[in-house]
């Protein structure tokens, strides 16, 4: 590892782009995020300006030199990472033709369901290590191809934010890495190109997807436009970067069989690496590349977890989250009241299943609820089984995993939900493995990206090279007392999705005929 220059990334998020210089040795230097919008024109819908990245990159590399007093000789290398599973329709010259379709927009269910009726799902699945289902890249483009045929038309490529970014910087148009090529649900994950006779039946053209690099290629060098705009040197290099959930295995230093990640944030995944796809039988895990362009991340993804506990919070505890100054002090409040209950909260079970489920049930039917409550209980209960009921659902994936022969030995945990250290003993517990908390549980996907970054100009020799950076701030041992007992709960847990399936269906149908 070189010990010189610094690292800038910019991190393409949901709610804000983060902007930040990383040491060589993995000390974050300096950071800070500009907010942007996500607009809801429909239910269902959620869409962003592929402008307000390049703003938000604007104002925040001015405010991280001045904050870091960074000096713009220094800066080694640029590295990139953004949200996945959008679609940023550009014409030849870059300009944006429609808002970015982002991940958790679902408008395109006909299309989904028009995929379905064209291929076998197993077969799909086979192909491109996901199944078919309207958050992903593909439908989304078939529904631009329906609704506005002449921007279809007029498009050259369809980008992701981090590719629509790297343009930006470099003026290089037309380039993405094979991790958020995965997750377009157009990608042969078997042979690392675009699924050319799934598209051609579907009708789509594949000269409009972007050339297959690798997550460390040098896209080029930072454009003088762009680096008058920025403040930064002209000719750093760009390096193309990664899809968040990518930058984020290697940002928390998984680069071999057996270890793992669980990042607990509004939704929740657990992701592990293989040296190839991992086909499950029911298609309840997904697949993407990892940055080293060989290996596959294969994870499972639970809906609904701090914004579950957020919901609690608010319903429950009374509490106003985004009007409360000291929100730190709430989440130390509503802990302090769990660890009153003890373990399995005498009896009450949380389903967290609030907004739909995906692994294990991919089931957009399911619904939430407190389940064996008494007059008996109390917030402490209620509070501490929500803790546990999102611990439950994650489990879920790891039985996935190990069903399919993959052991993780050890995880580690990212995202806001890490910082607690109750539910850091809970999942442990529940789990029945060693976890360990990353050193900066926000700051694993830019780390990610700076890794990428690194590797590409020649900073790190590789990326198991680079793992040595990782540092965590603690680790929990799982108790054998309290592994035993979770056993039990965890059991009659599993009975629910099962005896509560036809109720769920009965108030979709319900709710759907008002």
């Amino acid at each position: 590892m070189k010990e010189d220059g610094l690292i800038v990334v910019f991190d393409v998020g949901t709610t804000g782009v983060k902007c930040a210089a990383f040491e060589p040795d993995g000390e974050r230097a300096c950071a800070h995020t500009v907010n942007y919008d996500t607009v809801y024109p429909k239910p269902g819908w959620a869409e962003q300006n592929p402008e307000d990245y390049w703003r938000g990159i604007i104002r925040g590399t001015r405010a991280l030199l001045e904050k870091g007093s960074i000096c713009p000789s220094k800066i080694s290398v640029i590295g990139l990472s953004g949200h996945m599973n959008g679609c940023i329709p550009v014409d030849a010259s870059g300009n944006v033709l429609h808002p970015n379709i982002i991940h958790s927009d679902c408008r395109s269910q006909a299309e989904a369901s028009y995929l379905k009726r064209v291929f076998d799902e197993w077969y799909f699945y086979s192909i491109t290590g996901n199944r078919i289902d309207p958050h992903y890249t593909f439908t989304k483009i078939l529904w631009l191809k329906k609704n506005y045929p002449q921007i279809y038309e007029q498009t050259a490529y369809f980008l992701n934010s981090k590719d629509y970014v790297g343009f930006k910087l470099t003026g290089n148009l037309g380039f993405t890495d094979f991790s958020d090529a995965s997750l377009t649900c157009m990608l042969n994950i078997n042979e690392g190109k675009w699924a050319e006779d799934v598209l051609s039946e579907a009708g789509v053209d594949v000269h409009k997807l972007p050339e297959l690099v690798p997550s460390f290629h040098v896209l080029g060098g930072l454009s003088r436009q762009a680096a008058d705009i920025l403040g930064l040197r002209s000719g750093t290099p760009v390096v193309v970067g990664g899809g968040d959930g990518a930058c984020a295995t290697k940002g928390a230093g998984v680069v071999k069989k057996g270890q793992a990640y669980n990042y607990i944030g509004s939704s929740a995944w657990i992701s592990t690496i293989n040296d190839r796809p991992v086909l499950d039988k029911g298609a309840r895990i997904f697949h993407f590349y990892d940055l080293d362009g060989t290996n596959y991340n294969v994870t499972g993804t639970v809906q609904c977890a701090t914004i579950a506990y957020d919901w609690a919070i608010e319903n429950i505890g009374g509490y106003e989250l985004e009007k409360v100054e000291a929100r730190d002090r709430v989440f130390d409040i509503i802990e302090d009241l769990a660890r009153q209950a003890p373990v399995g909260s005498n009896g009450v079970f949380f389903v967290p299943y609030m907004m739909g489920e995906r692994t294990p049930h991919w089931d957009e039917n399911t619904r939430g609820g407190f389940v064996g409550l008494t007059l008996y209980h109390g917030k402490s209960h209620l509070f501490r089984s929500v803790y546990e009921g999102v611990a439950f659902a994650l489990k879920n994936v790891l039985d996935v995993f190990e069903e399919n022969g993959l052991k993780v030995e050890v995880l580690t945990l990212l995202g806001g939900g890490a910082k607690s250290r109750l539910w850091n003993e809970i999942m442990c517990n529940v789990y029945g493995r060693p976890i360990r908390v990353h050193s900066f549980p926000g700051e694993a996907t830019s780390l990610g990206a700076a890794i990428a970054a690194g590797v590409g100009v020649g900073i790190f020799e590789s990326f198991e090279d680079a793992a040595s950076i990782i540092r965590y701030q603690r680790s929990c041992q799982p108790v054998p007392s309290e592994v035993q007992a979770y056993q039990s709960y965890y059991r009659i847990y599993n009975m629910m999705y099962r005896q509560l399936k036809p109720i769920y269906d009965e108030i979709a149908t319900l709710v759907e005929d008002l």
